[in-house]
């Protein structure tokens, strides 16, 4: 999940049900240009962050049981040949936050679980970008792009209408606290769906409105009505948003939007992220239902299961059952409140899919209790993660034996976790984790 500005409280996450159009990493790997592909790896910044992201995913990989040792090899090669080098370098002891996760780190990791017990791992990253230059073909996202196939078609036309330029991003730096790496251009995802990988980007129309006093919101419906291909086909999703809370008001409700990288004819998704009235079930029941105008079997059914969860996920005892409380968070000064949601716009699609996040870094002490607690989740699902240690030796394993530590204390790695559900593929949860950059 990502922080933009401590106006926008929104999670940059990476989650696709489904791998769309992507692209083998083995294609990938052996159809490089002119074997430009291979890093740098004397270089300060890639051996840094090789250490503090490969095992990692590596860990994660290993550990959900989905992915066989070629398909494991193959997405850590993606990750040290077209990543790595592009995450900049290394931190120093003032400890440069990045935007993209409340603890500062510039890559974050997630993992889906479903009803079908197949785990699947997913990534996002803040790619570093020359600090001149405004212009696409100046980042390292084509070359990122071509590795994985990716559809760049919508991501052009979202870059040239958010990507802030060089006198912009002088602007927003002002606004920032004074720790902040950088200012991002974008965030980019990646879905391993088995041996398959999709991309996904992120942008922030709150850069612009915090640039230029534009209105985000309207630039960004205008920017969907007018996208190319399809653009024509989100006017139902968008006509139906607007009659449950007009979208061009003040401050923006816009606060993050996301695209998959996919070809738009082949059920390519925009997802628009936007903040309940207050974090109470009742605000998010209402936000989820489109203030009751959604209110099918699947829906109701979903919000269900999550009424169940809802007083775990915020850390409360199993008897508190008001659903119009809104839980005050542990650092109100954080930019990430303590839920938002995701619409997810398909072209054609009258009525946008609806995803909860729950910020569980903001309702919990550490990483130890949120994995514990993720646990009696699962184990209500009757899901195998739920048997007692099971999750957190995996979170243990992959982030190191001193988060889960009532003895040390360190930067929560959780962030968020997201809820979604569907008739047809019933029950996604999405647990997402931030390595905590580490200078030892």
């Amino acid at each position: 999940m990502a922080l933009i500005s401590e106006a926008v409280s929104n999670p940059l996450h990476s989650s696709m049900d489904d791998a769309h159009n992507g692209t083998t990493p083995r294609e990938a790997l052996t159809k490089t240009i002119d074997g430009s592909a291979a890093p740098n790896r004397n270089d300060g910044g890639f051996t840094f962050w090789s250490k503090h992201c490969t095992p990692v995913l590596s860990s994660l990989l290993r550990n959900v049981g989905t992915y066989t040792e070629g398909q494991q090899k193959d997405h850590l090669t993606f990750l040290e040949n077209y990543i790595i080098p592009h995450m900049g370098p290394p931190p120093d002891k003032t400890y440069p936050r990045s935007l993209l996760t409340p603890n500062g780190a510039p890559f974050e990791t997630s993992i889906n679980f479903n009803n079908s017990g197949k785990a699947c791992v997913r990534f996002t990253f803040e790619p570093v970008m020359p600090e001149r230059g405004g212009s696409l073909s100046d980042t390292p996202i084509p070359r990122i792009a071509e590795a994985v196939k990716a559809d760049m078609r919508w991501f052009k036309q979202f870059s040239a209408e958010y990507f802030p330029s060089e006198e912009e991003r002088e602007v927003i730096k002002g606004k920032m606290p004074p720790d902040t790496a950088r200012i991002p251009r974008c965030f980019l995802a990646f879905d391993l769906d088995g041996g398959n990988i999709s991309m996904k980007a992120y942008f922030s129309p709150m850069m612009k409105h915090m640039a230029t006093g534009v209105d985000s919101d309207e630039a960004t419906v205008n920017l969907l009505k007018r996208l190319d291909p399809l653009g024509e086909s989100f006017l139902p999703a968008l006509s139906f948003i607007e009659k449950y809370q007009p979208i061009c008001q003040h401050p923006p409700l816009i606060q993050v939007v996301g695209i998959d990288c996919t070809d738009p004819g082949i059920r390519a998704r925009v997802k628009v992220y936007t903040n309940p009235r207050d974090s109470s079930f009742d605000a998010v029941y209402e936000h989820v239902t489109f203030g009751g105008r959604r209110a099918d079997k699947a829906t109701l059914e979903g919000l269900s299961v999550l009424r169940e969860m809802w007083h775990l996920l915020i850390n409360e005892p199993e008897g508190h059952a008001d659903p119009s409380f809104s839980k005050p968070v542990l650092d109100p000064n954080d930019g990430h409140r303590g839920v938002c949601c995701s619409w997810e716009l398909q072209p054609g699609q009258e009525i946008p899919e609806v995803k909860v996040y729950v910020a569980v870094f903001q309702y919990f002490s550490g990483d130890r209790a949120i994995s514990e607690t993720l646990e009696r989740v699962f184990e209500k699902r009757g899901w195998s993660w739920g048997v007692q240690g099971t999750y957190k030796s995996m979170v243990e394993q992959a982030c190191g034996d001193d988060i889960v530590s009532d003895d040390i204390k360190t930067p929560t790695a959780h962030t968020y976790m997201s809820f979604n559900f569907s008739e047809k593929k019933g029950l996604y949860l999405t647990t997402y984790l931030a390595p905590f950059v580490r200078l030892t």
